[in-house]
Formats: structure tokens, C-alpha cells, sequence
């Protein structure tokens, strides 16, 4: 009797286990997938941030998986817009102009946002922001180097091998482009927090219209932590090569955490080539359309600066596209290159001009006026 219900009780308890492992698979196997959230990166384009790499950060950031990209400006930092976000991305440019655009409001809010633990990217001028220095945002304890840097050349930087692993890639010699960066020495310690050195230079060029100076072994990548924030800067353009793109995009995992790669756009075998006219072009609406453009598959975008307009870029252009922008830059595009747009609409080419800046082309049938705010994609595809 009593093996019995010795029995009993054993039978009872792997029946009641099981009971118990069945429902605990179905209720697992009824869990609904967890969403992916998107890392939210603010990109700084009000005046100051100008040039090519604008563009080309705005490409990577866009189109990488897991970031969603809004642009703001300077207003935006003041009115406390940066709350929601979990990275600020300051591009190439002006560093004083960037500061001016924000003010001290909008660069305390910079301080804020990175001390309660959000992360900071800097490139070139963004680099310049981030060095402690007066009427800039100051997040890292090095200093500017006055006199030293200028001219523009590619140079090799050696990442140490520290770099690599913050950076996520491997360690050793890159060749970057640098144009006026800002040459910057370690300096002393603060309290807000602390500050390495990831990569430097391995050559130098000749300062532009400065005092001679070698910056040889200068910090070429920053990288630290204000407050609870990571912040970390190149004074070089690692956008701007598609080889070092990955580079890039380290700065992106060093200061969040986020491994990513942009997907571009699958294009056309035979796009429409499309020049996108870049100097000189501020603020939000510029990005916003250069990129509605560029997610089109039969549209190729190219970015064009005034010196590949000399080198006779329009020749191989369909469209030339001017955002609204700089009154005064693109008054000087019209009026120094009249004969170089008749030649280019002449033999067929379209010019589509967005705002104000329309009033200094000539007319023509294939000039079109865009009103600001519109998207060129439509006139971009339209067949003559």
C-alpha cells in the first residue's frame, strides 16, 4: 500500500511539471516581438555647417539602419529641442559661424544634452566646438593650437590600437581628408570629465596664409566623456571617401554603442545624372531636398562645389539643382558663369533654381523656377 501510493505521488508531480512546461512554452511562444527602436540623431545644418561633407553625413546618417536622422538648427537648440534625442551630429564648416548661429543658449543646451548622458559627434568644425575653448561648446578637455593647421591635402592618421577597439575597426594608417582643420593639443584636467587622444597625424602640409607650424603627432580623432555623454571628434573628413566610410560610422559606435553601415539607394542602370550645387547652402530645407532627390532610383546625385563647376562638371550633368540658399553666393554662381549655363542649356541641359536666387539666371526654356519648400524630383524626371 504504502509503494503505491508512493507511486501515486511521483506520477502525480511529473504530470503536474509537465502541466507546468507546456504552459510556460506556450506563453513564450505567444510573446510578440519586441519593436526595434531607432537611435534619434540630431544633425546640426543651420549657418557654419556648409560644404560637401553637410551632404555626405547627411547621406550616411539617412540611410544607415537603426538611426533616424532629422536636421535642426540653431533655434532648435534654444527652444530645448533637443530633448527626445539620443546623439547631435555637428558637421564640417565654420566653427565661429556655427557658434554665432546657436549662441551661448543653444551651446548650453549642447552641454546639457551631452552632460545628462546624450552623445556627441563632431567633424572638423564640430571638432573645433567640442575643444575647450571661449565662444565655443567645450566638451573636452583639449585645447585649439592658434596658427597651426590651414590648406587642404589628404594625410595619412594612425589610429592606435585603443582607437580601433573604441571605434570598432581596425587599427593602423588611414588617409583622410583634411581641409583647415583645427590642430589641437591635450589640456588640463576639468571636472566635467575626461579626455584621449585615438589618432593623430602622420604628416603635414603648409599652413594657408598662417605661421608656419608643424602639427605632426596632433590629435587627429578626440575622445571622452562629458558628464554622464560621450563625445568624440575627427578634425578630418572621414565622410568624404567611400573607403573610409567605416571610419565614419566608428564615430558613430563610439558614441552610442550602435553598429551600423548605410544602404544607398538601388539606382537606375542609366540614371538621370543631377548635379546638386552645395556652397553656400544653409538650414534644413537644403538636406530635405537634396535627399528626396537622391531616394529617387533613376535620379544620380552628384555634389557640386564652384571649383568642379570650373573643371567643366556641367558637361557631364542632365540637371543642375540650386537650393535656396546664400543670396550672395549664388548671385556670384549666375553672374560669373553666364556662359557656361547658355552652353549647358543650349545643348539640352535643365537648371532648377529654388527661391530668390532664381532672379539672377537668364531666362530660358529649360530654366526652371521652383518655389521654396517644393521638391525638384518631379521637374528632375520630367522629359524635356
Amino acid at each position: 500500500m504504502r509503494s503505491e501510493r508512493v507511486m501515486a505521488f511521483l506520477l502525480g508531480a511529473l504530470l503536474l511539471a509537465g502541466g507546468c512546461a507546456s504552459s510556460s512554452s506556450g506563453k513564450k511562444d505567444a510573446a510578440a516581438p519586441v519593436p526595434e527602436k531607432k537611435l534619434k540623431a540630431a544633425f546640426y545644418v543651420d549657418e557654419g555647417s556648409r560644404s560637401n561633407g553637410v551632404f555626405y553625413w547627411a547621406r550616411l546618417l539617412s540611410y544607415s539602419p537603426g538611426i533616424e536622422m532629422t536636421p535642426v538648427d540653431g533655434r532648435d537648440l534654444r527652444e530645448g529641442k533637443l530633448k527626445g534625442f539620443d546623439l547631435l551630429v555637428i558637421p564640417g564648416g565654420s566653427s565661429a559661424k556655427q557658434y554665432r548661429s546657436m549662441g551661448e543658449a543653444g551651446a548650453e543646451a549642447v552641454r546639457k544634452f551631452v552632460k545628462e548622458g546624450g552623445s556627441y559627434v563632431g567633424i572638423c568644425a564640430g571638432f573645433h566646438c567640442a575643444l575647450n575653448r571661449k565662444e565655443r561648446i567645450g566638451l573636452l578637455p583639449f585645447e585649439y593650437q592658434v596658427g597651426a593647421g590651414g590648406a587642404q591635402a589628404v594625410l595619412p592618421v594612425e589610429i592606435s590600437p585603443r582607437g580601433g577597439e573604441i571605434l570598432g575597426i581596425k587599427p593602423g594608417r588611414y588617409r583622410v581628408r583634411y581641409s583647415l582643420g583645427p590642430i589641437s593639443k591635450p589640456g588640463a584636467a576639468w571636472e566635467h570629465g575626461k579626455g584621449e587622444v585615438l589618432g593623430v597625424y602622420k604628416g603635414t602640409v603648409s599652413p594657408s596664409g598662417r605661421p608656419g607650424g608643424n602639427f605632426f603627432d596632433a590629435p587627429a580623432v578626440i575622445y571622452g566623456n562629458y558628464g554622464k555623454g560621450k563625445v568624440i571628434a575627427t578634425s578630418f573628413h572621414p565622410e568624404s571617401h567611400v573607403v573610409n566610410h567605416a571610419l565614419a560610422m566608428g564615430c558613430i559606435y563610439a558614441a552610442t554603442g550602435l553598429k551600423t553601415a548605410p544602404v544607398f539607394p538601388k539606382k537606375n542602370y542609366r540614371p538621370v545624372r543631377v548635379g546638386f550645387y552645395t556652397p553656400g547652402t544653409i538650414g534644413k530645407g537644403p538636406i530635405l531636398r537634396m535627399l528626396e532627390l537622391d531616394r529617387e532610383p533613376d535620379l544620380d546625385v552628384l555634389f557640386v562645389s564652384g571649383s568642379e563647376l570650373n573643371e567643366g562638371i556641367l558637361e557631364h550633368l542632365d540637371v543642375f539643382v540650386v537650393p535656396d540658399g546664400m543670396d550672395a553666393a549664388h548671385k556670384s554662381l549666375a553672374s560669373g558663369r553666364k556662359e557656361m549655363f547658355a552652353r549647358f542649356l543650349d545643348r539640352g541641359g535643365k537648371l532648377l533654381v529654388s527661391g530668390a536666387e532664381a532672379a539672377f539666371f537668364a531666362p530660358h526654356k529649360n530654366f526652371k523656377v521652383i518655389p521654396e519648400g517644393r521638391s525638384f524630383v518631379p521637374e528632375a524626371l520630367a522629359r524635356p
